[in-house]
C-alpha cells in the first residue's frame, strides 16, 4: 500500500477589517434597489396604469424587470456567499467570517477595526486553515477547538510556528485491517530464487507511517497496561517480517509476547544475561557492516546495497533497567545507545517501549534518537506525554482522544501531533501467530541473508 503525503493546495487569503456594518448596510441598500424596481412598477400598474403613456408602461416595465433580475443576482450571491454555499471554498470563507466576528474581539486601528488573517483551502475532503492572530489571539490551541466545534468537523492536526496556527479538519480516515495489510501482496519467489528487500514505510493510520527506510526508522512507543500496545507490535513485527528484513525481541517480563514469537521462530531474550549477549552480537554487527559497507564514506546505502535491516523490539525495557544490577544497567544502555546512534547507517532499527516515562526514565542518548514517538492510551498523565511526544496535552487544540489503539504519532512527515488509531487485529492471537510464523518462514526461506 502506498502512502502519500499530503500536499497543501494553493491558499487563499481573508483578512477582515471592519466589524461588517458596511457590508451589512450595503446588502441592505441593495435588497431595498431591488424591491424597490420590483414595487414601484406594480403599484404604478395597479392604481394608474391605464393614465400613462406607452413609453411609461414601457419604462416601468422594464423597472420591474431589472428589479427582479437584480433581486435574484442578490439571492444568488447571497447564497453562494453564505456557510451553505454549493462552491466549498466559499462556504468555507463564510464560516471564517462569521466566526472570527462570533470569537474574536477586534480593535480599532485608526478608523479601521483591526482583526486576524487567515489562509484557508478546500483539499479533497479535509479543510486546511491558517491562522495569523495578530496578537489578538492568545490561546490558539484553544481556537482549534472552537473551529472543529463551529465547522462541525473534526480537527485532524494542529501545528504552530512563530507567525501562524494551522489546523486540518475533515473526517478521520478508515482504520487499516492489519491482518489484511500482512497479507496483502506477499509472493514467493520462483524455485530457489530470492526476494530482495523492502524499505517502503509501514502505513500505520492515514498519512502516518513508519519511515524504516529514514532517520526516522527508531521508534519511541509509550502505552500502558491495556492500552493495545501488543496487537500494534504484532502488527509492525508482521510488516517488518513482510518486507523481508531480520527481526528480534526482548521481552523482559517472559511473558505471551516472547513466546507467540520465540513459536513463529523469531529470537528472544528474556533474562538479563541473555538480553545483554544479544545486544552485544546486534551491535558486534552492526559495526561488522558499517566497517564493511560505510566507513569509507562513498555514499552507499542499504537500500542501494540491497541489504536486509536489523529490527530490535525491546518490550517493557523501564522493567528490566529497574531490576538489573548498575553494572548490568550501564552496560544495557551502552549497547543501546550505539545501536541508536549508529542504526540508521548499518540499516539496525530500535523499537522501545514502555508503560509510562518520566525525565530519568531513559538516557537521552535512546530516546533523542528515536524520531518516530507514539503514545497510546486513555489515562496517560502530562508528564509522561510530554516525556513520549516533546509536546503537551494543550498542544493537541482538542479534547484528549487516547483509548485502546487510539493515540498520537510524532514523526518527522507529520511535523508535529497527529492522532491516531493502530491498524484493527484480531482478537484471538492465533490467526496473528500463525500469519507471524508464515511470514518468519518466507524471510528466512527467500530472503539473501546478508
Amino acid at each position: 500500500m502506498e502512502t502519500r503525503k499530503m500536499t497543501t493546495p494553493k491558499m487563499k487569503n481573508l483578512k477582515l477589517r471592519t466589524d461588517g456594518n458596511a457590508v451589512r448596510t450595503f446588502k441592505q441598500l441593495l435588497l431595498a434597489i431591488s424591491l424597490a424596481f420590483i414595487s414601484l412598477p406594480l403599484f404604478i400598474s395597479f392604481f394608474g396604469g391605464k393614465i400613462f403613456s406607452p413609453a411609461i408602461a414601457t419604462l416601468t416595465a422594464n423597472m420591474f424587470l431589472t428589479g427582479a433580475s437584480l433581486l435574484m443576482a442578490f439571492g444568488t450571491a447571497m447564497a453562494l456567499l453564505s456557510k451553505y454555499s454549493p462552491v466549498r471554498w466559499l462556504a468555507v470563507r463564510k464560516k471564517l467570517v462569521l466566526f472570527t466576528r462570533l470569537f474574536i474581539n477586534p480593535k480599532t486601528d485608526g478608523a479601521l477595526y483591526q482583526s486576524v488573517r487567515w489562509q484557508y483551502a478546500a483539499n479533497g475532503k479535509n479543510t486546511i486553515i491558517d491562522l495569523y492572530p495578530n496578537g489578538l489571539v492568545g490561546d490558539t490551541a484553544g481556537m482549534g477547538m472552537k473551529l472543529s466545534q463551529y465547522f462541525g468537523e473534526n480537527l485532524l492536526k494542529y501545528e504552530e510556528t512563530d507567525s501562524k496556527a494551522r489546523y486540518i479538519l475533515g473526517n478521520p480516515p478508515k482504520r487499516y485491517d492489519g491482518i489484511g495489510l500482512m497479507e496483502e501482496g506477499s509472493p514467493e519467489p520462483e524455485s530457489g530464487g530470492s526476494l530482495s528487500p523492502d524499505y517502503e514505510p509501514i502505513p500505520i493510520y492515514g498519512n502516518v507511517c513508519w519511515d524504516i527506510g529514514s532517520e526516522a526508522l527508531h521508534i519511541l512507543l509509550t502505552a500502558p497496561s491495556g492500552a493495545g500496545k501488543t496487537m500494534f507490535l504484532h502488527y509492525l513485527a508482521g510488516m517488518v517480517l513482510k518486507r523481508m528484513h531480520k527481526l528480534y525481541v526482548i521481552d523482559a517480563k517472559n511473558s505471551d509476547f516472547g513466546r507467540m514469537f520465540r513459536h513463529s521462530g523469531v529470537t528472544v531474550a528474556t533474562g538479563t544475561e541473555e538480553i545483554i549477549r544479544l545486544l552485544a552480537s546486534l551491535v558486534q554487527e552492526m559495526e561488522e557492516r558499517y566497517a564493511k559497507y560505510f566507513a569509507t564514506g562513498k555514499g552507499s546505502s542499504i537500500e542501494s546495497l540491497g541489504l536486509k535491516m536489523h529490527f530490535l523490539f525491546f518490550d517493557e525495557i523501564l522493567s528490566v533497567l529497574s531490576f538489573a544490577s548498575r553494572k548490568e544497567r550501564e552496560e544495557i544502555e551502552k549497547l543501546l545507545g550505539q545501536l541508536a546512534l549508529k542504526g540508521r547507517a548499518a540499516g539496525f532499527s530500535l523499537v522501545v517501549s514502555a508503560q509510562k516515562l518520566n525525565a530519568t526514565s531513559l538516557p537521552k542518548s535512546i530516546t533523542e534518537q528515536c524520531q518516530t514517538r507514539i503514545i497510546l492510551g486513555g489515562l496517560v498523565s502530562e508528564e509522561t506525554f510530554h516525556q513520549a511526544t516533546g509536546a503537551y496535552k494543550k498542544d493537541i487544540a482538542a479534547a484528549y482522544k487516547g483509548g485502546v489503539g487510539e493515540g498520537y504519532a510524532v514523526t518527522p512527515r507529520t511535523g508535529g501531533l497527529a492522532y491516531i488509531k493502530t491498524p484493527r487485529m484480531p482478537q484471538t492471537p492465533r490467526k496473528s501467530l500463525n500469519l507471524l510464523a508464515q511470514l518468519k518462514d518466507r524471510e528466512a526461506r527467500c530472503g539473501e541473508g546478508r
